[in-house]
């Protein structure tokens, strides 16, 4: 089989971006390739390997034989970025492509973020996504990513947390709701209210709910919602009352389209962290975007309406 002889770059960034994608029309954009091009390179290393490593065309799922080869070949694609990192490092250049994920509610503010710290560092890329907290908790324990930009860390992996930035979230309506313009709204006025609530295992949902066990308030109405931009469009419309970050509702703030409601005890300021694993030594490039983020992560944020 002689796979180190015989197996090229190309074929296994197709098979890598065809498992972190789940689909070839999705891996060939990110491989900037047509999807032809992708199937060619993947059916051109299964028969290098001489077994099958996609179960499925339309529905992608690996083998065990691919999830084995998937496996090793980012060992191998990250040793090679590494060399990379490491004889620019010795020139005294911060450099490479940094892994990072975020939660739903930092897409506001992290490609703001990213953005300038770019524009200082131009030999830094990133790859980033954005998921829900179980979905960035799993990249975490995979070790998937090199940082993770968050609230509450997961529990029971070594990781390390630097807070830097205020997170405040607060309840928010239409400007025609009944409790618009109220001043010191008690907490016990939510529970007549029809409450607007993100998936469970949202963070967002779960300090609403902390906060509602806190004042022993429990909510007669409920209607579970997708999205933040699904939160804010019903508390536009008029369907009740949302409890969101500060972050995601600044511009329609601004516009008049929604209020922020004068509840007491609010707004609920948690923190942001990135996240790191503490056992993996970082990177030049990763110790740059850490400093960055300490020193002027908060401001930042501020300047864009955080």
């Amino acid at each position: 089989m002689k796979l180190a002889q015989r197996t090229t770059l190309r074929q296994l960034r197709a098979l890598v971006a065809l498992a972190d994608s789940g689909s070839f029309t999705q891996a060939a954009r990110v491989l900037h390739l047509t999807q032809p091009a992708v199937s060619m390179q993947v059916r051109e290393l299964e028969a290098v390997v001489g077994q099958v490593l996609v179960d499925g065309r339309r529905e992608v799922r690996l083998t065990n034989a691919g999830e084995l080869l998937v496996r090793r070949a980012r060992e191998a694609l990250a040793a090679l970025e590494l060399a990379e990192v490491e004889m620019k490092a010795m020139s005294g250049v911060a450099a490479g492509t940094l892994d990072v994920v975020a939660i739903t509610t930092a897409e506001y503010f992290v490609p703001h973020l990213l953005a300038e710290f770019g524009r200082r560092y131009p030999d830094i890329g990133f790859r980033l996504t954005v998921n829900n907290r179980e979905a960035v908790y799993e990249q975490l324990r995979e070790q998937r990513v090199d940082l993770a930009i968050m609230g509450t860390p997961p529990r029971g992996l070594p990781l390390r947390r630097i807070p830097f930035a205020p997170h405040p979230l607060s309840f928010v309506a239409a400007p025609d709701h009944p409790l618009a313009g109220r001043r010191h709204i008690p907490p016990a006025a939510l529970a007549g209210e029809r409450l607007l609530l993100r998936e469970r295992g949202s963070g967002t949902r779960s300090n609403l709910e902390r906060f509602l066990r806190a004042h022993g308030v429990k909510a007669l109405r409920a209607d579970e919602m997708g999205s933040n931009e699904t939160l804010k469009q019903a508390a536009m419309a008029g369907m009740g009352v949302a409890f969101l970050s500060h972050h995601t509702f600044a511009m329609e703030l601004e516009s008049g389209r929604l209020v922020r409601l004068d509840v007491q005890d609010t707004p609920v300021v948690r923190e942001w962290n990135v996240l790191v694993h503490a056992d993996r030594p970082p990177t030049p490039a990763l110790e740059a975007l850490l400093d960055f983020l300490q020193a002027e992560g908060a401001e930042r944020m501020r300047a864009v309406g955080g």
